[in-house]
């Protein structure tokens, strides 16, 4: 099996875990995994290392990325119950962590803290994981907006009933 052959089947594999999968369901997962994200880097930084995962004990990083890792988990929340707000929280949960991250990456560029490598990509990764939640919260407001209302015909009840379907 060659490289494209391999790469062909990862993308039907990955495929078919998200068949059926709506993307309410799918943004509140990607919101999940931002939070257990931002909750492990706050573990890191508050200066317990986890495996090979070590980071410099910055607090004020700690404090930011708990708060940033609880209102994601808030706005997963929000989403996965049936109010009418919940786009509206999910979006202001990930307006807030896409405040932290960039406050982090203000901080780290003026010197307030060690850098690393892994600290740097982390916040890239969050950039990355937040703009899209961002643009999925964006685009699934925009199409369930912008849906055309179709007036039932007269006899479309009595069409169902024949068929055979209520």
């Amino acid at each position: 099996m060659g490289r494209t052959d391999s790469a062909v089947g990862g993308r039907a594999k990955l495929k078919e875990c998200f068949v059926g999968l709506d993307m309410k369901t799918f943004l509140g997962l990607l919101m999940i995994s931002d939070a257990a994200l931002f909750l492990f880097s706050a573990v890191q930084h508050s200066g317990v290392g986890i495996g090979p995962f070590r980071e410099p004990r910055i607090i004020p990083a700690t404090t930011v990325e708990a708060l940033c890792g609880l209102c994601l988990l808030c706005g997963a929340i929000a989403l996965f119950r049936d109010s009418r707000v919940r786009w509206r929280v999910a979006l202001i949960t990930n307006f807030i962590a896409l405040g932290g991250v960039l406050s982090g990456i203000v901080a780290l560029a003026a010197g307030a803290g060690p850098r690393t490598t892994s600290n740097d990509l982390y916040h890239r990764l969050m950039l990355l994981l937040i703009g899209a939640s961002v643009l999925i919260l964006f685009s699934g407001r925009i199409s369930t907006q912008s849906k055309v209302k179709i007036k039932p015909r007269p006899n479309a009840s009595r069409d169902v009933q024949k068929a055979g379907c209520s």
